[in-house]
C-alpha cells in the first residue's frame, strides 16, 4: 500500500465512523402522534366507505397491506387529468 492508499483508506474509514454515528445520535425524521393518527384515520375512513359500497374484497385486500392502501390515494391525488 501506498501512502495515497492509506490516506484513502483512513479517510474513507473516518467517513464511515462519522457516518455511523450520525445514525445514531443525529437528527432523525420523525411524524408526530397527531401526523399518525390522521393518517390511521384516512385509511380507516376509506375502508369504511368501501365497506359500505359492498366492497368487501377491496377491504380485505387493504387491509392486508401495511398502508391500508393509503399509498394509491396520495398517487391519485397527485395525478392530473389531461384538459
Amino acid at each position: 500500500m501506498t501512502v495515497s492508499e492509506i490516506a484513502g483508506f483512513r479517510h474513507q474509514q473516518a467517513l464511515q465512523e462519522q457516518a455511523a454515528q450520525q445514525g445514531l445520535n443525529g437528527f432523525a425524521a420523525v411524524a408526530s402522534h397527531e401526523t399518525i393518527t390522521a393518517r390511521m384515520d384516512r385509511g380507516a375512513e376509506r375502508l369504511l366507505k368501501l365497506l359500505q359500497e359492498g366492497k368487501h374484497k377491496e377491504v380485505a385486500i387493504l387491509m392486508e397491506t401495511p398502508t391500508w392502501g393509503l399509498e394509491e390515494e396520495r398517487v391519485s391525488c397527485h395525478t392530473t387529468t389531461p384538459g
